[in-house]
């Protein structure tokens, strides 16, 4: 799904929280985008840039600028300027359906500011850093290509940048100070076991964002052995483009489009209407969505600048990059002030914070203000699920040994395995995307008649009169229900089972694929 820009802008609430970032960022995602940001803030969104509107989480990376006779220009974005992708299939092009949606409160970033040369992590079993200029002969390499003089005639046109974040987790929250830390990439697509050894408390779908720009305003003003960008923190070689994550989804939306839609790679794209029914907006909507600067800092809109917004001197390296000390620092914000977009005109390249006039901050978007509420810093990321249906965390909750319904009571029968192709209770009734609990589970169960009851992976429930080629498995069942995080409700791919007197039976049936449409290859591969 393509984004326009929420905000151009000297921010960055997971490195620099409170206050001016080290270099500007070209922001996309929800509206409440702030200085210090936190998940009850992101649902506070007015609008969003994604066509998708549960998604209000945010994404960010630095800006691009041509660089000649010692002036700086910035450069515009170029449809599909930020486009998205999901990406959540097994190596047979099948779901995988061990992915879990983010907690509430995750944060993470992809890439290093400060890499000047490839240090290795780039590859297949990295962030698979890609730069394109989409001419005819399609220059692509790991830092900024060579070779053209225009990036107008290709598939699309543009110079664009794509980028993957790790997707296996190790249940810790995010570190400033290691911010890649509680992160690692898969060693294969298939399920929790394609996660290295200590981040298997759970694996998220693959986010892979392509960054769009437009440099046909530049077309013969370099030769084709000259590399002519830079990089808003002062990188000239392409290889420190970085990109963060703050989750926005709506507890729920994700979870049941990875379960019950072919999205990503194994289907239809994110924003369709089949996988987020009533939640998807036009064009225009995406377009209209924009909030104003905090910062009262020149980023270079209103023409070329005679040096990188901040203090980002150019370090083509090939040893990492240095923190600069020669140059004025950030502003920060005042401390009683609740961060939130405001006003601002264009200033000083080293920048200040636009002024205000109350305590409380009033972000201003093109739907309309919302006053900001939230004064705390960004806290640590919760692996209680609550609200959420993120799967496969433990708890020393446990599955009730019997629980109520509108017939009698209902007894647990244990923890079995989904078998999902097809899935072990059937289709008879299936049913995620609300709170979910041991309890309501077996009410609707009991309600139409079904004769067993199964949770799973914390935040789905299905109902069945047989339980098709599962197996036993205690101990698999570790989610927490999220809508009671004092029960287990299953685990991934596994169902924590109900009946009536709490005896199961099992039958075996010929396992089926269900037919998905092939991804048509990585960008820059068309």
């Amino acid at each position: 799904m393509g984004s326009p820009a929420l905000v151009v802008e000297s921010l960055d609430p997971l490195l620099s929280p409170g206050g001016q970032s080290g270099h500007v960022h070209s922001v996309t995602g929800g509206s409440a985008f702030a200085p210090t940001m936190d998940f009850g803030l992101t649902q506070t969104s007015k609008c969003t840039t994604f066509g998708v509107t549960a998604d209000k989480s945010n994404y960010w990376m630095p800006a691009l600028y041509f660089h000649k006779n010692g002036k700086f220009t910035l450069v515009p974005e170029a449809s599909p300027k930020h486009k998205v992708y999901y990406k959540y299939g097994k190596g047979d092009n099948t779901p995988d359906l061990e992915r879990s949606e983010f907690p509430k409160g995750f944060r993470m970033m992809a890439g290093d500011s400060n890499l000047r040369s490839d240090d290795g992590s780039f590859g297949s079993a990295g962030s698979q850093l890609n730069w394109v200029c989409h001419s005819p002969g399609n220059q692509r390499s790991t830092g900024f290509p060579k070779g053209y003089t225009s990036c107008t005639g290709g598939y699309i046109g543009g110079l664009a940048a794509t980028m993957r974040f790790p997707s296996c987790w190790n249940g810790q929250d995010f570190n400033k100070d290691a911010p890649l830390a509680h992160m690692a990439y898969p060693t294969n697509r298939d399920g929790m076991a394609g996660c290295p050894e200590g981040f298997q408390k759970a694996r998220f779908p693959e986010v892979m964002i392509e960054y769009w720009l437009d440099v046909s305003q530049f077309d013969g003003q370099y030769g084709a052995d000259e590399v002519p960008w830079v990089l808003a923190n002062g990188d000239p070689t392409g290889y420190g483009f970085h990109m963060d994550f703050l989750n926005g989804w709506e507890p729920g939306a994700l979870a049941h489009a990875l379960k019950g839609c072919d999205i990503g790679n194994t289907g239809d794209t994110l924003d369709s209407p089949q996988c987020f029914a009533g939640k998807v907006q036009s064009e225009e909507a995406k377009e209209a969505c924009t909030i104003a600067p905090v910062i009262n800092q020149d980023v270079g809109k209103s023409g070329p600048l005679n040096a990188l917004p901040g203090c980002n001197p150019i370090q083509a390296g090939p040893g990492p990059a240095t923190k600069a000390t020669n140059c004025a620092g950030g502003a920060v914000l005042p401390a009683t002030s609740v961060a939130g977009p405001v006003a601002s005109s264009q200033g000083s390249s080293s920048g200040t914070v636009a002024p205000t006039t109350t305590a409380g901050l009033v972000m201003q978007t093109s739907v309309k203000p919302v006053q900001q509420t939230s004064t705390a810093p960004s806290p640590p990321v919760s692996t209680d699920t609550g609200s959420s249906s993120t799967g496969g965390s433990s708890s020393s909750g446990l599955q009730p040994a019997s629980v109520n319904s509108t017939s009698g009571v209902w007894k647990a029968a244990g923890c079995y395995l989904d078998a999902l192709n097809p899935r072990s209770l059937g289709r008879q009734s299936e049913w995620w995307g609300h709170p979910i609990t041991s309890s309501n589970c077996v009410e609707r169960c009991d309600s139409i008649g079904a004769k067993y009851a199964g949770t799973e992976n914390g935040g789905q429930c299905f109902c069945g009169n047989e339980l098709i080629n599962s197996a036993s498995e205690p101990g698999k069942c570790t989610s927490k229900c999220n809508g009671d995080d004092g029960e287990i409700c299953g685990g991934p791919a596994h169902l924590s089972i109900y009946s009536a007197d709490g005896s199961v039976s099992m039958s075996k049936r010929a396992t089926h694929h269900r037919h998905s449409r092939h991804f048509k290859g990585y960008p820059g591969e068309h």
